[in-house]
């Protein structure tokens, strides 16, 4: 069963560059069923590495990809062994 990555929210905002939750979670396959707490947990903790930024003053909050999350998006798919956060998450 696939399993709720990192990556694969960094793929889908790649492709779809700014999204609602609801939104990323619909593009989520469906054998997932994602849950929301933990969409909401990855989504935190990619934003405070700084791969993804809330929208201020936005409602439902809404998400989008920065160009460091583009570039570790893109580099997960080549190397998808080797996550380059771990750096980021000691600050």
């Amino acid at each position: 069963m696939p399993v709720l990555t990192r990556t694969l929210i960094l793929n889908i905002l790649i492709k779809h560059e700014t999204l609602t939750v609801e939104g990323i979670a619909k593009h989520i396959d469906k054998r997932m069923a994602p849950n929301l707490q933990h969409l909401n947990f990855l989504l935190d903790e990619l934003t405070g590495i700084g791969f993804l930024k809330m929208l201020n003053g936005i409602l439902p909050p809404t998400y989008t990809i920065t160009s460091d999350g583009i570039a570790e998006g893109e580099r997960l798919i080549e190397h998808p062994e080797q996550p380059n956060h771990a750096s980021k998450m000691d600050d």
